[in-house]
């Protein structure tokens, strides 16, 4: 464990329930249109997955300094914005002066979501359900900053990111843990995200691990991140010597105990480094050339 995961798992356990949880006025206060029927769906709630208000949000952020790193960037007028109104599918957004597409620094959309895990062989979490914190999308990003050679531009970005991926990970971990959820789930849309997120997160299906491993061996001795990443986003590469799509699966961060052992499991790295080994990956250079040039049209967040 990392020196800030240490500092912050310190911060954690100095937080109350009743910090993370405390309403301000504008929280508690309800409408006559809320009270008697507006339309508005009865099953929202003001606390975010169930559990934090919005000024326990604020609070923890200022005492893990996730708001002084925005400052010490250059980001002043911090605004943070949560939406709660679709129980099943949160947002939390941060802004800078204004609330803006062009102002915004991060963006968090998750759900609490059970899981049903079906291994390729035999094994004791067979079809368990695990209840688990899904990121359902997340965007961390500088606006005031540009693409540089040094710092290209990555399949999904608009902007550069803020460097500050691995403490949102962390403190998405702890609020894992305070849940009481079994793991924290990512489905990663493009190869970079998979790459970058490894080795906390874990494919569920043990042949993604093996693939993912095997593209990282043959792309990323030869190319950068940013073209091995960009080729695959382009249908640029090749999965022993056809074309090649990226695959969609689940990735999780466990935290419970049983999914820690299927990951661990003789059978589950049997499976992934076999797949490792039958799957080779190669760039289709005649096709890359004539498509790489339109990476610079391509923005998202």
């Amino acid at each position: 464990m990392s020196k800030r995961a240490k500092r912050f798992q310190r911060i954690s356990r100095k937080l109350t329930t009743h910090q993370l949880r405390r309403l301000q006025e504008t929280e508690v206060a309800l409408s006559y249109e809320e009270l008697f029927g507006s339309g508005r769906d009865n099953s929202a709630s003001p606390f975010f997955l169930g559990y934090y208000s919005v000024g326990g949000i604020n609070y923890a952020l200022e005492k893990y300094g996730v708001f002084d790193l925005f400052r010490k960037k250059g980001f002043e007028n911090l605004k943070l914005t949560i939406n709660t109104d679709d129980p099943y599918k949160q947002r939390i957004a941060v802004y800078f002066d204004r609330k803006s597409c062009d102002h915004l620094l991060a963006e968090l959309v998750l759900k609490r979501k059970n899981i049903t895990v079906y291994p390729p062989f035999p094994a004791r979490i067979h079809g368990r359900n695990f209840e688990v914190i899904a990121v359902e999308w997340l965007c961390m990003q500088n606006p005031n900053a540009s693409f540089s050679p040094e710092r290209p531009r990555l399949p999904g970005q608009k902007y550069p990111g803020l460097g500050m991926g691995d403490i949102v990970m962390e403190l998405l971990l702890i609020m894992c843990g305070r849940l009481r959820t079994a793991g924290l789930l990512n489905v990663p849309e493009h190869f970079h995200n998979a790459q970058m997120y490894t080795p906390q997160f874990r494919y569920i299906n043990p042949e993604f691990s093996g693939k993912l491993r095997a593209i990282a061996r043959d792309l990323l001795s030869k190319y950068s991140l940013s073209t091995a990443s960009w080729a695959i986003d382009l249908d640029c590469v090749l999965e022993n010597g056809h074309p090649f799509q990226w695959f969609i699966g689940e990735q999780v961060i466990p935290l419970d105990r049983d999914l820690k052992d299927y990951f661990n499991s003789k059978d589950y790295l049997k499976m992934s480094n076999k797949t490792a080994e039958e799957y080779s990956y190669s760039l289709n250079e005649e096709k890359w050339n004539r498509l790489k040039n339109k990476i610079d049209n391509e923005q998202s967040c």
